[in-house]
């Protein structure tokens, strides 16, 4: 029973939480990585099926990234110099409008892009980013106008 539950769980929120670890490293073979650790690491301390198990779940992806860079700082290189084109999540969106916009979100400082994306392509709410990244509400309401600011000036930028 525990076993076809776990399974359920793995085919619901494997995509997104893949989808969310590449919006942070940038990388198809380390997302996987990070995702499967990250559902291990859950699976290993779950007790029952939480309401909130997407949530807790990006958290942990969140958390093995992080522990991830902190392991390799000296060979990892965040995102300071990716293109657009050579970048995997390209690959996903197809549509020209939505490659403008990530190119631009990539162009963003990792804080910045974190929020929007965890609010507009995951759909979280403030209280919601709050708790994964562990900042204030206030700071996150904050950090998201910040990032909406120098989003909407870099797509300008580019008209």
């Amino acid at each position: 029973m525990k076993k076809e539950a776990l399974e359920n769980l793995f085919k619901k929120y494997y995509n997104e939480a893949k989808l969310y670890v590449l919006s942070l490293c940038h990388d198809q073979t380390l997302a996987d990585d990070i995702v499967s650790e990250a559902f291990y690491k859950a699976f290993v301390s779950i007790d029952e099926e939480k309401d909130s198990f997407k949530y807790w779940l990006l958290k942990v992806c969140r958390n093995c990234y992080f522990d991830y860079v902190r392991k390799n700082k000296k060979n990892v290189e965040l995102d300071s110099d990716m293109r657009c084109d050579d970048d995997p999540a390209d690959q996903l969106i197809k549509a020209e409008e939505y490659r403008a916009l990530y190119h631009a979100l990539s162009l963003l400082q990792p804080n910045y892009k974190e929020v929007l994306v965890l609010y507009y392509f995951e759909g979280m709410s403030v209280k919601e980013i709050s708790a994964i990244t562990g900042d204030s509400t206030d700071s996150v309401k904050v950090t998201m106008h910040r990032a909406r600011q120098k989003l909407k000036s870099l797509l300008e930028a580019r008209i």
